[in-house]
């Protein structure tokens, strides 16, 4: 079975890097193992693309969740299956799954085994996603992460950019137009439409959530009393990898959603910020095929 490894040169820091070095040795004695580094804006969208046409029976990813993201958009309708190993920042994805993170014996182990599950995508302006499509206060707050930060401290480059944005961001106008016509109008920090239940490590933002139940769980962080209470609180479970009791948000389940809002805020998608609001959002059932454990 010929595979593509799609590497990530920069994603993750420390245990990361070395198990990086590590998987590289590795696979330089796999034959039917065809690696390629990823060293270009959207690199791994474009080789990804590449691999149906060269006859590739499955992709691999190396890397965080922004590479699998350009990985899913490249591989499209090809039906080909992705596997993972998790050697990111937050390996949010990989957390879902199940597949444990700077770990490479034991994700080839899973891709060793080819155990192939179809899951939903979601599609947001013709991009597809895995994870989540944020709007607002948390978009606002990956704008302003520096990607070579992240690599090397981790999670914690977030830090600094909550802070900043908890002492200055102002709630916005949404506007939530449903699948079935149901409109939803009111003030927020946030509203995260999405895929899966985990918004980052063990933090379960959507807990009601299913991989492929053809369903977007949209999350609403409204204002009101204890508002800002819960946005710090979502905050400190993402940064700090650890759950938080007590958070709650105003919660919804629809095929799609459109998310407009007054005035227009940034969206992140599966962790990079690409577009703003006034979007259509919508399921693709079972679209991907993900080797699982």
């Amino acid at each position: 079975m010929y595979t593509l490894l799609i590497v990530n040169p920069s994603s993750g820091q420390g245990k990361a890097a070395r198990e990086k070095r590590r998987l590289l040795d590795l696979v330089a004695n796999m034959p039917h193992i065809h690696t390629r580094v990823a060293t270009r804006p959207n690199d791994a969208a474009e080789i990804a693309s590449e691999a149906a046409a060269k006859g590739f029976k499955r992709v691999i990813v190396a890397g965080g969740d922004g590479t699998i993201n350009q990985a899913i958009n490249g591989i499209g309708d090809s039906g080909l299956p992705l596997g993972i190993i998790p050697l990111g920042t937050g390996n949010v994805l990989a957390h879902e799954l199940g597949i444990p993170s700077n770990n490479i014996t034991r994700a080839l182990e899973i891709i060793g085994a080819n155990r192939i599950r179809a899951v939903d995508l979601a599609r947001a302006n013709g991009r597809r996603f895995a994870l989540m499509a944020g709007f607002g206060f948390d978009a606002a707050v990956v704008d302003r992460v520096s990607p070579k930060i992240k690599d090397v401290v981790g999670t914690m480059a977030y830090a600094p950019a909550i802070v900043e944005q908890l002492i200055k961001y102002t709630p916005t106008r949404f506007r939530l137009t449903f699948g079935d016509g149901a409109v939803y109008e009111t003030e927020a920090y946030a509203v995260v439409v999405a895929n899966c239940g985990t918004y980052a490590y063990s933090f379960k933002i959507a807990p009601e959530a299913v991989f492929d139940d053809g369903m977007l769980d949209i999350i609403v962080f409204e204002t009101g009393p204890g508002a800002a209470w819960r946005l710090i609180g979502q905050c400190l479970s993402s940064v700090f990898q650890t759950k938080i009791a007590g958070l709650t948000a105003t919660y919804f389940k629809s095929p799609s959603v459109r998310v407009d809002s007054d005035p227009p805020v940034k969206m992140q998608i599966d962790g990079d910020v690409t577009g703003s609001s006034g979007v259509e959002i919508d399921t693709l059932p079972k679209s991907l095929r993900l080797i699982v454990p």
